[in-house]
């Protein structure tokens, strides 16, 4: 299912996280078409380097202490979960997911970018983040932590 989340406060990824109570470590994350910003950001880049280039590969695990620790806000940004038997070389991608100046984010039906993916978070320019799932567990667990949560093909359908 895919939904909408408004407000900055969620392009900050720790409730997202606390929403999906824990399953976040289950998969590797592609991050793509990434700006973050974060209080103690040269802290980040020191423990996290890799976080310092536009295309990461990171565990589950990394990715969701570096948000518990640091809490930093992605401006933009596409986070794909991935199966951890997949591995990407992000050296080789075919298929880049980006947020800014995506059109097909906003069809009555959009779809998770990458084919392999089974999760997608977008952070919009700080003002909103859009869940794309195709785990039903991650969908309940979201959308009972988050009340306000909009159905984004709804949401999409609108306009």
């Amino acid at each position: 299912m895919n939904f909408i989340l408004h407000g900055s406060k969620h392009t900050v990824l720790a409730s997202v996280f606390d929403s999906f109570q824990g399953r976040e470590k289950e998969f590797n994350w592609l991050i793509t078409d990434m700006e973050i910003v974060a209080h103690q950001e040269e802290k980040l880049i020191r423990d996290y380097p890799k976080m310092s280039y536009p295309i990461v590969w990171i565990a589950g695990e990394d990715l969701s202490n570096l948000v518990k620790k640091y809490n930093p806000q992605f401006i933009w940004g596409v986070l794909s979960a991935f199966d951890k038997s997949i591995n990407i070389d992000i050296n080789n991608l075919l298929v880049e997911p980006y947020a800014n100046g995506n059109e097909g984010l906003w069809v009555p039906n959009p779809n998770i970018q990458h084919p392999q993916a089974k999760i997608e978070i977008v952070c919009w320019d700080s003002s909103l983040m859009l869940l794309l799932s195709n785990d039903i567990n991650i969908d309940d667990k979201f959308r009972n932590y988050f009340k306000e949560a909009r159905n984004l093909n709804a949401y999409n359908s609108e306009f």
